[in-house]
């Protein structure tokens, strides 16, 4: 199973002692498995809250991240975690969410797709892929399901690649197969050869291109 993680926090650094104030986390059908604001046990920044509009007073008496930790472990364990940005999310984690098969960044992947450059912001990504919005964006549980429509976009784009051969025009070539192994899991996956394809592991989820 994925699973499409967001949070909320007072500021970009944990290592500089900011911290988580909001975290939701919904299901492959968009179900929210949990949704809870966090009591980051320092003040919130004005500036943070000008972005997220969470407030110390809308935190005070919230669980701690700690408190949470034994829920979320148990929560993503053996699945496939996506977050839109994960090199900024999972530093605020102990242990980085290893306890999932997998951390997915749709941001990263999403951007390839599209052309490269700049990293793409959740807000244009959701446009582009026609998600609409519940709630507001910026807090955890509207970024969230975001984040899961921007991937199931993604995944279908990557199912439309692997099966574009028109059967009525195949040749030799695209009728031989090639048998390689996934970077992640070492599963073993077959492919038309001669082909740069952006394969979706069925086992692991994961997404890499490679050409056969």
């Amino acid at each position: 199973m994925t699973l499409f993680l967001d949070t909320e926090t007072t500021g970009l650094s944990p290592a500089r002692g900011d911290a988580i104030v909001e975290v939701a986390i919904v299901d492959s059908n968009g179900q929210a498995v949990l949704d809870t604001l966090v009591n980051p046990n320092r003040s919130i920044p004005w500036y943070a809250t000008k972005v997220h509009g969470i407030t110390d007073e809308m935190v005070r008496g919230q669980p701690t991240l700690s408190q949470l930790m034994p829920k979320i472990r148990q929560i993503i364990s053996n699945k496939v975690v996506v977050i839109y940005n994960s090199s900024f999310d999972t530093p605020f984690f102990p242990g980085r969410l290893k306890e999932s098969i997998s951390v997915e960044c749709a941001m990263r992947r999403f951007t390839e797709k599209t052309g490269g450059g700049q990293w793409k912001k959740l807000a244009a990504a959701a446009q582009t892929v026609g998600h609409r919005w519940t709630g507001t964006a910026h807090r955890a549980m509207a970024d969230a399901p975001a984040c899961r429509s921007v991937w199931n976009w993604l995944e279908k784009s990557s199912t439309r690649n692997y099966q574009n051969v028109n059967p009525k025009n195949k040749t030799a070539s695209d009728s031989a197969k090639t048998i390689f192994r996934c970077p992640n899991c070492s599963s073993l996956l077959r492919a038309p050869s001669g082909k740069l394809l952006e394969i979706t592991c069925p086992k692991c989820h994961r997404s890499f291109l490679h050409q056969t």
